[in-house]
């Protein structure tokens, strides 16, 4: 836990301004700081993914990648979906017929077309949450499930983590991790200002901790075999003691789609 101090100042510094972004944008009522708040993130995190498929050997065009991703994020900022959808087929024929005539075609394709719908496609979910009655709650809700999770995961699994989770992709994560991450999620669900009736609420509040776990957990295990096979230890270095920012959204870029259908189908409050 040597680095604690630095992940801690990182870590405060790097939620304010997302909050920042959610009150701005609620009180403008506004989609733009949060839109323009996430090009800033999926243009950097699609950075240092073209920068950990190099490593593996495919060499991409980093400007028509980071600016297709970019560009989709920013159009599902706007209310029409279906403008989005547009600019997103856009976004993945260019970089297609970019490669197309390249020697190493398919895997270029392959990745282009994985790492647009991984980073940008999955992240645009957080919108359609963000934008309903008390958007800017639910989607801070959202986001300090992740925290929370990643939070308690790492304290736990630094002081008691003893049964490994996955040892040949990630080294340092195990299941008393697990354990300590679910729990704080559940506290963080269970806190959360949403529930007209509390005690009858507990299966949701449970449901929330338990998807938001699993999913943050697997994002986690997904960009460290990326990782694993690039040979190094972060995606990047913009964050002290967390790495990269692909480092610090691979869990929320799985969990955010499920919080929000959780929300949307389950709850039907979006």
């Amino acid at each position: 836990m040597k680095d604690l101090i630095p992940r801690t100042i990182t870590a405060v510094v790097a939620i304010a301004i997302v909050v920042a972004a959610l009150l701005l944008g609620a009180l403008w009522r506004s989609i733009w700081p949060v839109a323009l708040l996430g090009a800033f993130v999926v243009g950097v995190a699609s950075w240092e993914y073209v920068q950990l498929l190099e490593r593996n050997g495919i060499s991409l065009n980093r400007l028509a990648f980071v600016s297709s991703a970019m560009l989709v994020i920013l159009a599902y900022g706007t209310p029409e979906a279906a403008f989005g959808d547009l600019v997103l087929w856009a976004a993945l024929v260019f970089p297609i017929a970019l490669y197309l005539f390249d020697p190493d075609a398919l895997r270029k394709i392959l990745a282009t077309m994985g790492g647009i719908i991984y980073i940008p496609y999955l992240l645009h979910f957080f919108y359609p949450l963000y934008r309903a009655t008390d958007g800017a709650l639910y989607g801070l809700l959202a986001l300090a499930l992740v925290w929370g999770y990643d939070i308690g995961a790492y304290l736990a699994g630094s002081a008691w983590g003893r049964s490994l989770l996955a040892p040949t992709i990630s080294p340092s994560k195990s299941w008393e991790g697990v354990a300590g991450g679910f729990v704080l999620a559940l506290a963080v669900a269970a806190l959360a200002p949403i529930w007209q009736d509390w005690w009858t609420s507990w299966p949701h509040m449970i449901a929330l901790a338990g998807i938001t776990s699993a999913l943050t957990q697997l994002g986690d295990l997904l960009e460290s075999r990326l990782k694993r096979f690039a040979h190094v230890k972060d995606a990047g270095g913009l964050m002290p003691g967390h790495g990269g920012l692909l480092d610090r959204i691979d869990g929320l870029l799985l969990a955010i789609p499920a919080i929000y259908f959780y929300f949307h189908l389950v709850l039907r409050w979006v």
